[in-house]
């Protein structure tokens, strides 16, 4: 039996493709106490739609989840939701220019944003963000 790319490691590569990502550094389910990103799959039901024949649209949920500069500072938290609303306009962009993960054995149909990108939680000088989205796939 061939290895087939898992789904997160497809997602992680489109993501890598974003070309404002200030470093290209995404983790996976790790995200450490420094300026980073990380995609972070979120539990749910696989299923996005049943059809009457049998077969089905899946769907993985994940968030992508960043730590940035946080000081209080009107321009730093500008900065910091302008990146997840650039993020939110490029996969808009790329859904209508058929642009997604390149799945192995899978099609995808588009990846949606489930909730725009905001400020998660503070620590002394870093703010987590993050912003939930799926991939749709056949």
């Amino acid at each position: 039996m061939s290895a087939v790319k898992p789904i997160i490691e497809s997602i992680r590569n489109y993501i890598l493709t974003c070309d404002f990502l200030k470093d290209g550094k995404v983790n996976v389910d790790y995200l450490p106490d420094e300026m980073s990103y990380s995609i972070d799959p979120i539990g749910g039901d696989p299923i996005y739609k049943r059809y009457t024949d049998g077969g089905c649209l899946k769907q993985f949920q994940f968030a992508l989840t960043s730590k940035e500069a946080y000081d209080g500072d009107a321009r730093t938290g500008i900065a910091n939701s302008g990146f997840y609303q650039f993020f939110e306009e490029w996969i808009e962009d790329n859904n209508m220019l058929d642009i997604y993960p390149k799945l192995e054995g899978h099609t995808p149909v588009r990846v949606e944003i489930m909730q725009s990108g905001y400020l998660f939680s503070t620590e002394a000088d870093l703010g987590r963000y993050q912003i939930i989205c799926r991939l749709i796939y056949g």
